[in-house]
């Protein structure tokens, strides 16, 4: 994409004034260009802000402001993709400006910011939360002052723009080519465009973009808005789905019914691996582990996370259902999966099921009877309650054994397991052949909603 994108006119200039940035000063025709102070400290090892492996068009144009960078993506549509933390910080403004649109600004330390301008949509990140490095802050967008999807990306130091660098490399982009723009003036001719590939790969891992897959589409992933997370749970109350997240030891509820606002319910502190969610009632309860302890929350108790006395569990692995009106709790202890239910002062007993990966637990309620589903030496296996837990071999193998969900729909039992970062569906009704749906993924959840499997990836 060529020509200009962005400006920044006075309301963006002002913000920034704000954040510290230092202005230029003019004697009759000459520029004085400022100079960043000596306080900061080293320069962080800033990545670039999108998925590793991806190639990025990196440019200026006359009268753009010096050292500010607009990014394409060279490989399609610039619209709608992540956008990443440099490198990790606390997030001092996600908002609104009438400049740059919606955007968000790292503060990592040592003097030196980032920011990210002209997002889609309102940031999923907030003021005062710590990012890591190469965690989603949103997706590119062209709101505000900008005639075309980009992102525009600054780095300051003390508070003065300055060149910026990725991975170690200088970007290049360094003047504008004009004098008469400030709040910098670099001499020279606008810096030519040039392609960089990021590098930001691993350095979180653990908030991932959220994708939705439906059956009736084709198991199509789509993005659900910018929600990010290491873990995920889902249900269907009415016509209603509901996903949780956890990011960043938080839990987050968004709904379809109000277009996956993704709101914090205020609980926190809790495992980044397990969480499962059901219905009982009306009443929605998310279960998770804190410290190794069993806690839930529940949406009529305005989400008080409350200590089950469930101890001594993975927190990697967390499985629930509703049977009757009662509350069922599946965790992994030592190998074992437990169950403990409400209706029993949640004593966590040891079902007899041995031998399981200690990060990968799913259970339904099929037709009344409680199913669990383990990984055992990647191999699926399962147990029924009817048939005194004996766990038996699926025959699905070669799985993941990190990553199971389960589901039930029209008396039929569902698998879904990760095998080569592809999610595969395996069916009762069909002997268990594992089939790969298309879907790409580490960590899977799984429900339905009349008569269509629906499935939420990371």
């Amino acid at each position: 994409m060529t020509g200009p994108f962005a400006r920044f006119l006075a309301p963006v200039r002002l913000a920034l004034a704000g954040l510290g940035a230092a202005l230029l000063a003019a004697v009759g025709a000459i520029a004085v260009v400022a100079v960043p102070a000596q306080a900061a400290g080293p320069r962080p090892n800033f990545q670039m802000p999108f998925p590793c492996g991806e190639t990025w068009r990196l440019a200026t144009y006359y009268g753009h402001d010096d050292y500010d960078i607009d990014m394409t993506f060279t490989g399609g549509a610039s619209n709608g993709r992540p956008i990443l933390a440099s490198y990790a910080g606390t997030v001092t403004f996600a908002g609104w400006g009438n400049g740059g649109g919606w955007y968000v600004v790292i503060d990592h330390g040592g003097g030196w910011k980032t920011l990210y301008l002209h997002m889609i949509e309102s940031p999923p990140v907030r003021a005062g939360q710590w990012v890591s490095t190469g965690q989603q802050i949103g997706r590119v967008g062209s709101t505000g002052n900008s005639t075309g999807p980009h992102l525009h990306y600054e780095q300051t130091r003390d508070g003065v723009k300055t060149e910026a660098y990725f991975n170690g490399v200088p970007s290049g982009i360094t003047s504008d080519g004009s004098p008469n723009t400030g709040p910098l003036y670099v001499s020279g001719p606008t810096s030519p465009a040039r392609n960089m590939t990021s590098q930001n790969c691993g350095q979180v891992s653990s908030n991932r973009q959220v994708y939705e897959s439906g059956s009736h589409s084709g198991w199509q992933m789509l993005p659900v808005n910018s929600i990010t997370g290491s873990a995920t749970a889902s249900m269907v109350m009415g016509t209603n789905k509901l996903l949780y997240t956890v990011n960043d030891g938080r839990v987050y509820e968004a709904s379809s019914d109000t277009g996956w606002r993704n709101l914090w319910t205020g609980i926190s502190g809790v495992s980044n691996n397990a969480l499962a969610v059901i219905n009982v009632d009306g009443v929605k309860y998310i279960y998770t582990v804190v410290g190794g302890t069993v806690h839930e929350a529940a949406s009529n108790n305005g989400w008080r996370n409350l200590n089950s006395g469930i101890s001594g569990v993975s927190p990697n692995a967390l499985a629930a259902i509703a049977v009757g009106g009662v509350k069922y709790v599946y965790t992994v202890a030592g190998g074992m999966v437990h169950e403990a239910a409400s209706n029993n002062g949640w004593r966590n007993l040891n079902s007899g099921i041995s031998g399981v990966s200690p990060n990968a637990l799913a259970a339904i309620n099929h037709n009344g009877v409680k199913i669990v589903y383990t990984v055992v030496g990647g191999t699926v296996h399962e147990a029924a309650s009817n048939a005194g837990w004996r766990n038996l071999n699926s025959g699905i193998s070669g799985v993941s054994p990190d990553a199971l969900a389960a589901t039930s729909m029209d008396g039929v039992k569902y698998v879904y397991t990760v095998a080569g970062g592809m999610v595969h569906e395996a069916a009762s009704n069909a002997g268990w052949r594992n089939l790969n749906s298309g879907v790409r993924g580490t960590g899977v959840s799984a429900t339905n909603l009349t008569g269509v499997k629906i499935l939420y990836t990371v």
